[in-house]
């Protein structure tokens, strides 16, 4: 690291995942929000690692998706010895995995959705018994999505036996295990949490999430207008210490670093997690962002926490 100068800081955006797009929008924004006085930012795409010429100080990974927020690019940052924001290989891993996810943290005390898992040789040794079997657990309607992947890619309502196997088919060209879960009808919440490990965490303030769609869509997330964000949620104070207790239980027990975003459904009383982020959105419309600076943080200043988090660990 350089003594008395700038910090390098490479923004790491793009990539080849599905998540591209909002990878680069997410990455945009904090190239233009990081302090010029004490950052010396540029943006990279990953193939751009292989011919560094400039070695930064720190890499802000502003990937998505598979490649970006699964643990690859971080281990190979760690092989180049490179500093880089948010969650470290098997935190990363975890968290992207969602089946591996509930079955660490279920344990721990987190609810999650009820679920069945298949992959293509279920559905090619015989459809029926998969439409059988989801019928008979979980009942219809439901929520098919691949196991490892964000923004919503590949996910459908299913809510009738005749539409299953295609929204299963439709999930496995993005990834070779599917998740068929029990559709909780209910109010979408999301807890963002920020710090490492060790010390002192900042749990943020709930945000309640309605979308214009049936469910929370890539169009409600990333379309202006596509959904409405209150914060904080209108929820009673006993769900609210709730939502923000599992969300922390969420980054302890995966072992995030520097923050993750816990999304879960309120249906009654009841809370379900569906999924943790460790490199939530930074666009326009994100949820994290609009978390931070309602309580008090706004983005430059977020973006410069962050870096922090990743300098403290690196000591």
């Amino acid at each position: 690291m350089n003594s008395g100068d700038r910090l390098k800081v490479a923004v790491l955006m793009g990539g080849s995942s599905s998540e591209r797009e909002v990878s680069l929008s997410t990455g945009s924004m904090i190239l233009a929000a990081l302090d010029p006085t004490s950052y010396e930012a540029y943006a990279i795409d990953i193939l751009d690692l292989f011919t560094l010429s400039t070695r930064p100080d720190i890499v802000f990974i502003a990937l998505h998706g598979k490649g970006g927020e699964d643990g690859s690019v971080q281990g190979m940052l760690n092989l180049m010895q490179i500093p880089y924001t948010g969650s470290e290989v098997l935190a990363s891993a975890l968290a992207m995995n969602k089946t591996k996810t509930k079955q660490l943290l279920s344990p721990k005390g987190v609810p999650f959705v009820p679920d069945i898992s298949f992959n293509a040789v279920d559905i090619v040794q015989s459809e029926q018994s998969v439409t059988n079997e989801v019928a008979a657990k979980l009942g219809f309607p439901v929520f098919v999505k691949p196991n490892s992947e964000g923004s919503t890619f590949g996910c459908s309502l299913v809510e009738q036996e005749s539409e299953l196997i295609p929204a299963i088919c439709k999930a496995l060209d993005f990834d070779s295990e599917v998740l068929v879960e029990k559709y909780i009808h209910g109010t979408e919440i999301t807890v963002s949490v920020l710090g490492n490990c060790r010390g002192d965490l900042k749990v943020l303030s709930a945000i309640e999430i309605v979308p214009e769609s049936k469910f929370y869509d890539y169009q409600s997330k990333y379309s202006e207008g596509g959904s409405t964000h209150i914060i904080p949620a209108r929820l009673t104070d006993s769900i609210t210490n709730l939502a923000q207790k599992y969300a922390e239980i969420c980054h302890l027990e995966l072992g995030c670093r520097g923050m993750s975003r816990t999304d879960m459904i309120l249906h009654g009383d009841e809370i379900f997690v569906l999924e943790v982020n460790t490199i939530p959105g930074m666009t326009p419309t994100s949820l994290l962002p609009h978390a931070a600076a309602h309580d008090g943080l706004p983005f430059h200043e977020l973006l410069k926490l962050l870096i922090s988090y990743t300098l403290a660990s690196e000591n």
